[in-house]
C-alpha cells in the first residue's frame, strides 16, 4: 500500500495552510519544497519524503477560524 493511500486511510485530509519555516528547521528537512501536509485532530502528518514526519502540535501551523454564516 502506498503511503499516501495509508494516511487518506488513517482518516488524514491534505492540509492547505502555511507551515512556519521553523516546522521543517525542527525537523531537519532539507527539500521543504516537496512537503505535503495531511492533517487530521491532533496530528498532521508530512508525506512529501521518505522521513514521513509527524508531530501532533500545531505550532508552525496556520490556525484557521471556521465561522458560522447562518442568517440570524
Amino acid at each position: 500500500m502506498r503511503f499516501l493511500d495509508f494516511v487518506r486511510q488513517q482518516g488524514y485530509s491534505p492540509y492547505h495552510g502555511t507551515v512556519s519555516a521553523a516546522v521543517y528547521a525542527y525537523f531537519r528537512c532539507d527539500h521543504p519544497a516537496r512537503a505535503r501536509w495531511f492533517h487530521r485532530p491532533g496530528s498532521y502528518q508530512c508525506a512529501g519524503c521518505a522521513q514521513q514526519c509527524e508531530t501532533d502540535s500545531p505550532d508552525g501551523f496556520q490556525i484557521f477560524l471556521l465561522t458560522d454564516h447562518r442568517d440570524a
